[in-house]
Order: structure tokens, then C-alpha cells, then sequence
């Protein structure tokens, strides 16, 4: 996840800078595709995609189906996102695949990561490194195959009863899905709000309204008034944000010359997010600082009722059924209190 994420940043970050943008359809790469290019490393999607030919850094390549020929060749590592990927070429690095069925039958002088459901080593695999692949049947290997690491296959199944009855393959999916979640996000983070908010995510979203409110005293008072006279304009305008930006994104994307800029669009849907329930944390904090007499005065009142407020917030989206309005509401209306206080004159 994290690294489809880091991709996604930097072709946003290459396309919108000019580095290198390129789309195209060719012998190459079969069908109409859309291709990134910095220096070596090429990024490729299309519904079809076909590559049969030489890539000198790293390949990131996403598609219903994903394949790449004998003809193939990839100096660097090589990321694959598809329904279904095939991989027949010579590959000097690692590769990662994320899949539903994936077949590899080519050489691969690293490591093989697989996430999926099913994995098949064909007879003219060659593969220098280890197999690790996570999926709740068994990798078929071809006698054939070569592999010089080890080939460690994890099931990501739910535990399973004494001899159970063979599982559904849509079961099979849901399962998967919810023990990959549950393996690679253990330990403390910062869980989803709208159902729920760890102490950790208070604590973060509390020290992010310690910042607004100490690097923008002005502000941040404006944001208060803001939250006593006019909450319905504040909340209003967030929504306008929640629900146009993402609409806005869509309608810029049908243009191959709009697609970075829907990219950063959909960039900023999330930082608007975090940030306004930071504001709503901010102005309800300077808000309860206020009522809280003497000990509300001076730095020290502004932390405790911003404290206070983190702990308001965070019992109220935790409660079954109304922590979803509660969280809503606390983010379209940060959103709005963060542009009414930022500008000169309120409305």
C-alpha cells in the first residue's frame, strides 16, 4: 500500500514539474495507454497493457491485465498492479506483483513479492532470489521451475475449522482482504474517523491544532467567533469542499492535459481532512478556553482547552451510529472555519 502510494506521488510530481510526460500508443505497448517517463524509469496503465521491450530503470505497470512478453526486459525493479499479470521477460531487479491470478515464467534476478489469490510458477521460471507470496491458496510451482531462494507462502485466510468445506471463491477474497488489513496494520496508528479514533489519532489531531493555534493566534480567534456566530455558513462551505473537490478531480481527469491536476486535486481531498478537523479542534479549544475563567488565560489555558476539546471530539465520534454525523460535522466545519478565518473580512 504504501509503496503504490509513493508511486502515485511521484508521477504526480514528475508530470505537474515537466520533468518528463508522455502519453502514447504504439507497437510497445499495445492498446491506448497512458506512459510516464523520468530518465529510465517508465510508468504505464491502460486496460490492456502489453510491454515487449526494454525499460532501463524501474517499471511500475497497472491494468486489467498486465502482460509482459519474452521480448520484455527491465533493468530495474518492477511493481505490477492487475486483475491478471503475466510475466514472461528478463527482470534484473524485484518484483512485486498485486494481482488476483498472476503467472510468472520468465527470469527474475530478485526477490518475487506476491499479494493476491493465486500464484503459478511456470516451467521456464527462473527466479534468483526468494518467493514470498501472501494468498490463501497454495503457490502451483512447475516441476520445472527454477527458484534458488527459499519460496515462503503465507495464508492470509481467516483460521479455518477442522476439515472445513472448501470455501466460496468470493469468501475466499473477503478473507483475504480483511487478514491483509489486519496483518500489515497492527500496532498503533491513527484509525479511519467517522467510526472511530484511537488515542493516538486525538493526540495527533490535537497537536496539529496546538500549531494552527500557536502559529496563527489571529486566526485561530477569528475561527472561534466564526464557530459561535456562524457555524451553518462554516459547515456549508466545508461541504461545498468534501463534496466539489472530488467531483471537480472527475471532470478535469477526462482530459490527459487535466489528469495531473485531478491527481492534485485528490491530493488535497485528504489534507483538507486532516486539517479541518485540526481547525474544528482549534476554534472549540480557544472557545473552552475562554469559559473556563482565569486558568483559560495566557499559552497554557489555550492547551488545556484544546485538550479538552480533543477529548469532546473524540468521545463524540466514538459513539455507535452518531460518530460518523459527529465526525462529518466536525470536518466540513473546520474546513469552513479555516477559510472564514483566514480571510480579512468575514462574511
Amino acid at each position: 500500500m504504501r509503496g503504490a502510494i509513493f508511486r502515485l506521488f511521484a508521477i504526480l510530481v514528475l508530470v505537474t514539474s515537466g520533468t518528463a510526460a508522455q502519453a502514447q500508443s504504439s507497437g510497445d505497448i499495445a492498446g491506448e495507454a497512458l506512459e510516464w517517463a523520468s530518465g529510465g524509469d517508465v510508468f504505464s496503465v491502460a486496460r490492456d497493457l502489453t510491454i515487449d521491450r526494454k525499460v532501463d530503470g524501474t517499471l511500475s505497470a497497472a491494468g486489467e491485465v498486465v502482460i509482459l512478453t519474452r521480448d520484455a526486459e527491465v533493468k530495474g525493479d518492477t511493481w505490477i498492479a492487475a486483475r491478471r499479470a503475466a510475466v514472461e521477460g528478463d527482470l534484473h531487479g524485484d518484483l512485486s506483483i498485486r494481482a488476483q491470478e498472476a503467472l510468472i515464467n520468465g527470469k527474475v534476478k530478485g526477490d518475487v513479492a506476491f499479494y493476491g489469490l493465486d500464484l503459478t510458477l511456470g516451467p521456464d521460471a527462473d527466479i534468483g532470489g526468494n518467493v514470498t507470496y501472501y494468498s490463501p491458496s497454495t503457490a502451483r510451482v512447475d516441476r520445472n521451475a527454477r527458484v534458488k531462494g527459499e519460496i515462503n507462502g503465507h495464508d492470509i485466510a481467516t483460521a479455518r475449522e477442522q476439515s472445513p468445506p472448501a470455501a466460496p471463491r468470493a469468501d475466499m477474497r473477503d478473507r483475504w482482504r480483511d487478514r491483509h488489513m489486519n496483518e500489515y496494520w497492527d500496532g498503533p496508528r491513527i484509525s479511519a474517523p467517522g467510526y472511530h479514533m484511537s488515542a493516538s489519532g486525538a493526540l495527533f489531531f490535537g497537536v496539529i491544532a496546538l500549531v494552527i493555534a500557536f502559529a496563527m493566534p489571529v486566526t485561530t480567534t477569528r475561527m472561534r467567533d466564526a464557530l459561535v456566530a456562524q457555524p451553518i455558513p462554516a459547515l456549508g462551505l466545508g461541504l461545498i469542499w468534501l463534496v466539489g473537490l472530488p467531483v471537480a478531480a472527475v471532470l478535469i481527469a477526462i482530459t490527459i492535459v487535466g489528469l495531473p491536476f485531478a491527481f492534485l486535486l485528490l491530493l488535497l481531498w485528504p489534507l483538507g481532512m486532516i486539517l479541518g478537523l485540526a481547525g474544528t479542534l482549534a476554534a472549540f479549544g480557544e472557545f473552552l478556553a475562554g469559559r473556563i475563567g482565569e486558568a483559560g488565560k495566557g499559552a497554557l489555558g489555550r492547551v488545556a482547552g484544546i485538550v479538552l476539546a480533543a477529548a469532546i471530539i473524540w468521545i463524540g465520534i466514538s459513539v455507535p451510529f452518531l460518530g460518523a454525523l459527529v465526525w462529518l460535522f466536525a470536518v466540513a466545519g473546520g474546513i469552513g472555519l479555516l477559510y472564514l478565518g483566514l480571510r480579512q473580512m468575514p462574511l
